[in-house]
């Protein structure tokens, strides 16, 4: 692969003991983007009747180029759309913001530039305009320096549709000192799109701790009320940003001009304050969401736990949190299912060595099922202990739970598309989302077959640390959507949203993780709008043609 620097992925300043004597191990729990070391360079499935008609695949981002005319790889994708289902906004990781200051990639920045791309579409999705990032000069007016983004993006639109918000992990554009988070809002005029202008929140604790793995939500009755939820992997016995995580919620009631916060959803897990963070239970991967009557849900992954040696179980657990006063506070945190972690049992052709249990959350409004509350997650077969280095084949599947009694009590989960054999397939990042005033929900994820693929080099993965996973099974991707029309109760049969399958062992990137961490999906009226990472196309590299991993978009509706 191509040549490049190795910058740092998480915050080194902090004003106790420095993070940076941390094990790698405990460094890995930080899911910021990060560039590959230069050492580390180197079919579509029958539609089903349960979801609708497939609309054309379109490419999101501008075309790529490699080093040192640009830098490879968009994932991690996000998507907001107005009530008219014809505006809308998709964002990213962007490799080209490791080009050039704050970061130091030698290579070409992109104008402006960010770790946070962004592209939009006045046209319901048939074309699209890649913005670049957003503006680091719009930081001088709110905090009087560059905000730069840092990746993790995540979009929503508020309740009028006109303003879209876009939260991101930020530094400095000029120091890369890190901000926290920062939130954007823009709009559309006369068919274009700008941000016009940021404003960035941190842990009162600054550089002691460390913010992760935002995301943002709007409230559908109200366009003035959104929160942020996010991991803070806090200082500890005065270790800095040593925690494994707790689950923090600020909130906006202006409409996103000011923010105010932290509320606590979930506290650092006991068995990590008792060792300092040394030893514990991770929180991670937090999504928020709106009731119909303002109340706030938040759902994240706890678990697994983690050893001394940072030896993780095999065990983690999904959870939620409820908020009666828009974020303000939370009650206890409960417990929605327990699930084999898939940390150790990641895609064979993803450039980590393990990965997050990512779920997804989503309120019904309207209807028979008014305020039901509706979280996916993903779940392997049976435990998985084996390295995250080694080509592991066990089969993951997607379950849902719901809630009747606001997030009291939930419902047994079950499979949102069915079975899966004991290995070879892996379904992961689901993305649940409603359909206002009736009960349809809709499930966006990937699903890969891990298999060996005929005349076929073996698949060959640069998982960090010097570290290769290597071995004769690929990952076959395809994006699918899954659809209920009963509340959750019940899916029709998947449709494959993506045209072309992706094979993630040779898409070549300059970021990890090369496909992101998630997807995005929404739905408008009865479409459902998605947008993922995929590899399907090919660029000139040295002469020869290699995979490139871009954002692509689909709609998927009766219509369509």
């Amino acid at each position: 692969m191509i040549g490049l620097v190795a910058v740092p992925a998480f915050s080194t300043t902090a004003a106790a003991n420095s993070p940076g004597s941390r094990p790698a191990w405990k460094q890995e729990l930080f899911a910021t983007p990060g560039p590959l070391d230069p050492s580390e360079q180197g079919n579509q499935a029958p539609f089903g009747d349960g979801a609708g008609n497939v609309g054309t695949n379109v490419r999101v981002n501008a075309p790529q180029k490699p080093a040192p005319d640009g830098f490879l790889g968009r994932s991690e994708t996000t998507i907001a759309v107005a009530d008219d289902g014809l505006h809308m906004v998709a964002g990213w990781n962007d490799a080209q913001g490791f080009c050039g200051p704050p970061f130091g990639a030698a290579c070409t920045p992109q104008t402006p530039s960010g770790l946070s791309g962004y592209g939009f579409s006045a046209d319901g999705g048939a074309t699209w305009t890649d913005g670049g990032a957003p503006d680091p000069a719009l930081g001088f007016a709110s905090v009087g320096f560059p905000v730069f983004t840092r990746g993790d993006p995540w979009l929503a639109a508020d309740a009028d549709g006109h303003t879209f918000l876009y939260a991101n992990l930020a530094v400095r554009g000029d120091t890369g000192e890190d901000l926290g988070v920062s939130v954007h809002r823009g709009a559309f005029a006369r068919g274009s799109f700008s941000w016009q202008d940021v404003r960035v929140f941190n842990s009162p604790n600054g550089a002691n701790d460390f913010y992760d793995k935002e995301a943002i939500a709007t409230d559908s009755q109200d366009a003035a009320n959104a929160v942020v939820s996010l991991t803070n992997f806090q200082a500890l016995c005065g270790i800095a940003q040593n925690g494994f995580g707790q689950i923090e919620v600020w909130r906006t009631r202006d409409g996103g001009n000011t923010w105010l916060g932290p509320a606590i959803a979930g506290p650092e897990q006991a068995d990590s304050v008792a060792n300092c963070g040394n030893a514990g239970t991770l929180q991670q991967s937090s999504v928020p969401v709106f009731g119909p009557n303002g109340e706030v849900f938040v759902t994240w992954q706890v678990g697994p736990t983690f050893s001394l040696d940072g030896v993780p179980s095999t065990n983690a657990a999904i959870f939620a949190a409820r908020s009666l006063n828009g974020g303000k506070t939370f009650g206890a945190p409960v417990k929605v299912a327990d699930i084999n972690s898939m940390r150790q049992d990641s895609p064979v052709g993803y450039n980590r060595a393990r990965i997050n249990d990512h779920p997804r959350i989503a309120v019904l409004t309207g209807g028979d099922h008014d305020g039901r509350v509706l979280v996916a997650f993903p779940s392997a077969n049976v435990p998985t202990s084996s390295p995250g280095t080694a080509q592991n084949l066990v089969s993951v599947n997607l379950f849902l739970s719901f809630s009747d009694d606001s997030g009291v009590t939930w419902s047994k989960p079950k499979p949102i598309a069915g079975s899966v054999p004991a290995n070879g397939v892996k379904r992961f990042w689901p993305v649940v989302t409603v359909s206002p005033g009736d009960a349809s929900v809709n499930v966006v994820y990937y699903e890969s077959l891990e298999q060996a693929v005929p005349g076929a080099p073996a698949c060959n993965i640069a998982i960090g640390g010097g570290l290769r996973r290597v071995g004769p099974a690929h990952s076959l991707v395809n994006t699918i959507l899954a659809r209920s029309k009963d509340g959750g109760r019940t899916f029709g049969d998947p449709v494959t949203v993506s045209s072309v399958t992706s094979d993630w062992c040779a898409g070549t990137t300059n970021i990890r993780p090369n496909f992101g961490d998630y997807i995005g999906a929404t739905t408008v009226g009865t479409t459902t709008f998605a947008v993922w990472a995929d590899s399907r196309e090919t660029i000139l590299i040295g002469g020869t043609p290699r995979n490139v991993v871009d954002v692509f978009f689909a709609p998927v509706g009766e219509g369509q």
